[in-house]
């Protein structure tokens, strides 16, 4: 039982290094280039701009996880499992991998101590600004974490705009849509519905292409703003948010949820999908918690549903019902209304 221990710790203290070989071969697009066949080290090194010897040592590692395999003479071919990390693949991480174990993430978590002891992400303690901010002066990372949004909306979609109730909602905000992915999923599924995106303008870029290629850009207006500063369009039917919430503290969480209320008529409905804790217990969705732990590096929380409630009624809202297979789609489907 010792020996058992002591390997599982092991496991756990160097659990740091398979996150960056995952990283190194999606950084390096190796996956991208084994996409065909086995290839031999010596050309994968060429091709990738690589030192050979060290690359070698980076497919033994990678062949240890279960990325690769080697198939001797002929090099090193893509498993099941390697296979995510293709930029072009169903279900890709290549994106999420190269967000979550680099830069702002991959620094603050190894200062999660701070946020422990004192509350404020560590982010902020490392770099001296909110990953938000730290990515608005890093392009290219900013383009990675949107490229992983947008993977994670296709995949999410389709059971997310199944799930969802919209009885009797004609009109409907997304606050903080900006791929646009989820409104183009709802108003394709829902012929009589219009709709408006909200989220800043750097947010909505890409936006227009989403809506057109679903052939739903005639119902949807964009608007660009802060929501955290800036009024939201008032009087739709339905106020939409989607795994925004746990990116932000409990004040600024309030602070987005009031907008929403000042612009809700009387009958108008709030749904906000997100991962949501278990109460009292440590039995949740094993996402849901890593998740969690995240946000002490980079701020924000994964919350219970007793906290969203919290949340909701110092927003002059109260929470009617939670709804949504969280086992199966990682998030729930909470829905509120004005007190």
């Amino acid at each position: 039982m010792v020996h058992d221990d002591t390997a599982r710790l092991l496991d756990m203290v160097f659990g740091f290094i398979p996150a960056q070989v995952v990283r190194t071969m999606a950084t390096l697009d190796l996956a991208d280039r084994l996409a065909d066949g086995p290839v031999a080290p010596a050309e994968l090194a060429k091709a990738a701009e690589c030192h050979e010897p060290s690359l070698r040592r980076l497919l033994r590692a990678a062949a240890h996880l279960g990325l690769v395999v080697d198939k001797g003479d002929q090099g090193y071919e893509l498993t099941s499992i390697g296979r995510l990390l293709r930029a072009d693949v169903p279900g890709s991480a290549k994106f999420m991998a190269m967000q979550m174990s680099g830069e702002p993430t991959w620094s603050a978590a190894g200062r999660i101590d701070h946020t422990v002891r004192t509350g404020r992400p560590a982010v902020e303690h490392v770099f001296g600004k909110s990953s938000y901010e730290w990515m608005a002066d890093n392009p290219r990372t900013q383009a990675l974490f949107y490229q992983w949004m947008m993977d994670v909306a296709r995949h999410d979609v389709p059971e997310l705009v199944a799930a969802l109730d919209l009885t009797g909602v004609r009109d409907i905000v997304d606050v903080g849509g900006g791929n646009g992915i989820l409104m183009a999923g709802l108003l394709a599924a829902h012929p009589g519905l219009v709709g408006t995106v909200f989220d800043q303008a750097a947010s909505l870029t890409h936006t227009p292409a989403v809506l057109a290629e679903a052939g739903v850009a005639d119902r949807c207006t964009l608007v660009a703003g802060d929501f955290l500063a800036d009024a939201l369009p008032e009087g739709r039917d339905a106020y939409l948010i989607k795994s925004t919430l746990s990116d932000w503290p409990d004040d600024d969480v309030v602070r987005i949820l009031r907008a929403c209320h000042e612009a809700m008529r009387e009958d108008s409905v709030l749904l906000v999908i997100d991962m949501v804790l278990p109460d009292g217990d440590t039995t949740a969705h094993p996402v849901a918690l890593m998740s969690d732990l995240c946000t002490l590096a980079c701020g924000g929380a994964v919350r219970t549903e007793r906290e969203f409630g919290d949340l909701f009624a110092s927003a002059g809202l109260r929470l009617v019902e939670i709804g949504g297979d969280q086992a199966a789609t990682v998030v729930s489907i909470l829905r509120a209304a004005k007190n």
